[in-house]
């Protein structure tokens, strides 16, 4: 029984920490300026991490509506010349458009690898939607 409770206790948590996380994306998101942006001219687009040598760290591959109601975008992330990349979800409030390019904000490298694999089934939104992303200037 103690072992059911804590495990309970700790999805709670978990759910907690996620719902959390989403509510701080937005806040830092509503600072950015956010604008009006057709989901199908993000597609393709190189995401940044955000430091001054501005590496790629992937590419746009989609627009999703989320479980909890919010917006992902999904990058392809890792491999090499698309071999064995990998597609993850980020909160639509984690990035920035930077230009032509999309900077990733609110999470490290290291977070982003750890990030599990987006599923293979969502609700696409249409490539003529307008969504709200918000802009950053040059890191440099």
């Amino acid at each position: 029984m103690l072992s059911r409770r804590f495990l309970l206790t700790g999805l709670v948590l978990a759910v907690s920490a996620h719902a959390q996380t989403r509510a701080e994306y937005a806040e830092k998101a509503a600072r950015r300026f956010p604008q009006p942006v057709r989901v199908g001219d993000l597609i393709g687009r190189e995401v940044l991490e955000p430091k001054e040598r501005q590496s790629v760290l992937g590419q746009v591959a989609g627009i999703r509506r989320g479980g909890d109601g919010g917006i992902d975008l999904l990058m392809r992330t890792g491999g090499v010349l698309g071999i064995g990349a990998r597609l993850v979800e980020l909160p639509i409030e984690a990035v920035a458009l930077l230009g032509e390019h999309v900077a990733l904000l609110d999470l490290t490298p290291d977070q982003l690898a750890k990030l599990p694999a987006a599923p293979e089934h969502g609700q696409d939104v249409p490539a003529d939607q307008l969504i709200r992303v918000g802009l950053v200037r040059p890191f440099h």
